[in-house]
C-alpha cells in the first residue's frame, strides 16, 4: 500500500512539475523575454563587427588534386578472394 501511495505521489509530482515548466516556457512573458534578448545580441553583434576589415581571398589554387585511391589500388597486391568476386575474370 505504501508503495502505491509513494508511486502516485511521485507521478503526480512529476506531472505537476512538467506542466509548470511547459506553462512557463510557452507563456507570452517568456517569449517576449527571449525575443528581446535575441534582438539585443544581434544589435551588439552588428556594432562589434562594423569596424572589422574585409580580408582578401587568397585561397585560390591551393589544393593539389591527387588520385591517391587509384595509385593505392595499383600498388596493392590483389588477394585471391578479390579475384574470385571481381568481374574482370568474366
Amino acid at each position: 500500500m505504501n508503495k502505491k501511495i509513494k508511486n502516485i505521489f511521485i507521478i503526480s509530482f512529476f506531472l505537476v512539475f512538467m506542466s509548470l515548466i511547459i506553462n512557463y516556457y510557452f507563456s507570452e512573458k517568456n517569449v517576449l523575454k527571449v525575443n528581446k534578448l535575441r534582438s539585443s545580441y544581434e544589435y551588439e553583434h552588428a556594432i562589434k563587427n562594423k569596424d572589422l576589415p574585409i580580408l582578401k581571398n587568397d585561397t585560390s589554387d591551393i589544393f593539389i588534386n591527387k588520385n591517391d585511391l587509384e595509385e593505392f589500388k595499383s600498388k596493392r597486391k590483389k588477394r585471391f578472394w578479390e579475384k574470385l568476386i571481381s568481374r574482370e575474370n568474366e
